[in-house]
């Protein structure tokens, strides 16, 4: 999951994948400041087919609490489609 999140990160943040680390958090990495984090929640829900609410958006400051949300959410770590997304 981490690195699918790693992927959209760097495609959001335009940015290698390999200036992402596993430690990565907001003002941590370029681009990643409020307006990033903003398009960044934006292409997380689009890739993940979720829809995250504003008072999670806000403290989803981190890669860890990222993944650990998407995890919480009813994904499936090791999908690859969106489209298998398991329902809670």
């Amino acid at each position: 999951m981490k690195e699918r999140i790693k992927e959209v990160m760097a495609r959001t943040f335009d940015i290698p994948i390999s200036d992402i680390t596993d430690d990565a958090k907001i003002n941590g990495i370029p681009n990643w400041d409020s307006l990033g984090h903003m398009l960044l929640m934006l292409e997380l829900e689009a890739e993940f087919s979720v829809s995250i609410s504003t008072d999670d958006m806000t403290n989803l400051l981190s890669l860890d609490l990222l993944d650990a949300y998407l995890q919480g959410n009813g994904l499936d770590p090791g999908f690859e489609d969106p489209s298998r997304m398991v329902q809670n």
